[in-house]
C-alpha cells in the first residue's frame, strides 16, 4: 500500500574541510551557495543544492548528466503514484482527475496503484488528457541501470518507479510494506566509467547503483 514515510531527517553537516553550508536567501526560500561551488548547476538551484548536500561535483561538472525540473505537488492520501504521474505531465492532469479515472477504470479503490501495467495504461490516459503528444510509455522490468535505461535518461526520458521507501525516503527492501512511487527526473554519471568511480551518496532522492557507484538517478519523492 502507499504508506507515506515520515519526513527525512536534516542533511548531515559537512565536515571541517567541506565548503560553507547552504543558507537561505529569504527570497522564495531559495538556497544560496558559495559562488565557487557547483557552478555548472547554477541554472538549477534544486540540483545544485542536492549535489552540494551529497558532496559530489563541487568543482567540475559530472562526466554526463541530464536533469528535468518538475514542480512538486503535495500528496494527499494514499496517492503517491497519482501525484508522481501528475508531476510528470506538469500538473495538466491533477491527482484528483487521475484518481477519478483510475477508479472508473478499476485500477484503484482509494488511490494506491499496485499494478505497473495499470500505471502504464493510466499514464497513457494522462498524457492524452494533458494533450501532450509524441510520448512513448513502456513498461520495463528489472534493474534501473541497463544501458538502454541510462541512454534514455540521458536523452531526456523520465521514469515512474515503484519501490520500498525507508524512513528517509531512500530505497530499501521491506517486501512491499512501505511501497511508494518516485518520479526519476534525470541521471548523473560523475566520472568517466572507463577511468574511475565515485562514492555513492543520496540526492533529493538518489537511486545509487551499488554495483556501479559512479551513477546516480536524481528523483523526487511525494510527501
Amino acid at each position: 500500500m502507499c504508506t507515506i514515510p515520515p519526513p527525512p531527517p536534516p542533511p548531515t553537516l559537512p565536515n571541517i574541510n567541506s565548503p560553507t553550508n547552504v543558507q537561505k536567501n529569504g527570497e522564495g526560500n531559495q538556497p544560496s551557495f558559495d559562488p565557487e561551488i557547483c557552478t555548472w548547476a547554477s541554472k538549477h538551484p534544486e540540483l545544485r543544492e542536492a549535489c552540494f548536500k551529497n558532496r559530489i561535483c563541487y568543482e567540475k561538472p559530472p562526466f554526463k548528466y541530464k536533469y528535468r525540473y518538475f514542480e512538486s505537488i503535495l500528496q494527499i492520501g494514499p496517492t503517491c503514484g497519482l501525484v508522481a504521474l501528475s508531476m510528470a505531465v506538469n500538473g495538466e492532469a491533477s491527482p484528483d482527475e487521475l484518481l477519478s479515472i483510475a477508479k472508473l477504470e478499476g485500477y484503484t479503490s482509494n488511490g494506491e496503484m499496485f499494478s505497473c501495467k495499470n500505471m502504464v495504461k493510466l499514464t497513457e490516459k494522462a498524457y492524452s488528457l494533458a494533450e501532450i503528444d509524441n510520448v512513448n510509455c513502456t513498461l520495463k522490468q528489472g534493474g534501473l541501470y541497463s544501458s538502454e535505461t541510462i541512454e534514455r535518461l540521458l536523452n531526456g526520458a523520465v521514469l515512474l518507479v515503484p519501490y520500498d521507501a525507508d524512513c528517509n525516503h531512500s530505497p530499501c527492501l521491506k517486501n512491499g510494506h512501505t511501497a511508494h512511487w518516485a518520479l526519476v527526473c534525470g541521471i548523473i554519471i560523475v566520472n568517466d566509467p572507463g577511468m574511475t568511480t565515485s562514492v555513492t551518496r543520496k540526492m533529493s532522492m538518489y537511486f545509487p547503483d551499488m554495483e556501479n557507484p559512479n551513477t546516480y538517478l536524481p528523483g523526487t519523492c511525494m510527501t
